[in-house]
């Protein structure tokens, strides 16, 4: 088995884990959901409801990351969505201010797999529903 997909499976699923627990937390925990969503998105009142539908389609779109299907799609989509939320927390990057938390300058190296991850996913193929021909 060639390196270049065995590297592509372990970024896939370190990606998959760490998205995992924000689909757990917009259904199990929807008032913080709502509290994220009013920090940082600017939408005042979150129902529960509108989390756990966030939380579904996001599972669904997590499992067809994790198996690699409809890989343009799925993985576009998951780069894109957090795209914009890291977009969103700018802010916080800035040292020396108020608004600078450490642990989010951690979701700008995840951007960095999943873009890449994008641009290789025709390499993609360990684990995978489709193999590349």
């Amino acid at each position: 088995m060639e390196k270049l997909p065995k590297a592509l499976l372990i970024i896939r699923l370190s990606i998959a884990f760490f998205l995992l627990h924000w689909v757990i937390d917009k259904i199990a925990a929807p008032q913080h959901t709502a509290a994220v969503f009013k920090n940082f998105y600017f939408v005042n009142e979150l129902p529960a409801s509108i989390s756990y539908v966030l939380g579904g389609l996001f599972a669904v779109l997590l499992l067809a990351f994790t198996f690699g299907f409809k890989k343009r799609l799925s993985y576009g989509l998951v780069a894109l969505v957090h795209g914009a939320g890291t977009i969103m927390i700018l802010n916080n990057f800035i040292p020396f201010t108020d608004a600078y938390k450490i642990v989010f300058v951690a979701s700008i190296p995840v951007l960095g797999a999943m873009i890449a991850l994008y641009i290789l996913r025709d390499h993609d193929t360990v684990w995978t529903v489709y193999k590349a021909p």
